[in-house]
């Protein structure tokens, strides 16, 4: 029995976050797993008096989320991958297709910090350990699936 069948890669459109979904490719790969990709659109506040409308806004990070994975597919044309585009609050909509996906591993990319204490801090990874059942890789900004 495989301890590994079903990796989530959480993308944010940051650098770290696309070099954990390049991690994640290659270790679905190896390990012969189904790899599935969220990229979780916080709700958005906007600035009306601006004229910055928090649809508009959600609909520019919705785009921005399809031409990321898109951008991946294309990258990595070997391996099949699911997406989502999901509206919420990302610890909440993880957790959810977590359980709904019955995921084995989450991956998540994360800027380097010179302690693990900041790292914990960060509400998003603070909200996941919470709730989290499953083992979470945090990848750091720095692409080490390159040394690989």
């Amino acid at each position: 029995m495989k301890l590994i069948n079903n990796i989530l890669i959480a993308i944010d459109g940051s650098d770290s976050s696309l070099n954990a979904a390049n991690y994640a490719i290659k270790l679905a790969k190896q390990i012969d797993a189904q790899l599935e990709i969220i990229y979780i659109i916080k709700f958005a506040r906007g600035n009306i008096d601006a004229g910055i409308f928090p649809t508009d806004v959600e609909e520019y990070e919705k785009e921005r989320a399809k031409h990321l994975i898109k951008k991946i597919k294309e990258n990595h044309t070997d391996i099949i991958i699911h997406d989502f585009e999901i509206v919420g609050k990302p610890s909440k909509e993880i957790n959810k297709v977590i359980k709904e996906l019955d995921i084995d591993l989450l991956i998540i990319g994360h800027h380097i910090y010179k302690s693990i204490k900041k790292i914990l801090n960060r509400s998003v990874e603070k909200n996941l350990l919470k709730h989290l059942k499953i083992p979470l890789l945090i990848i750091p900004k720095n692409d080490i699936s390159k040394n690989h």
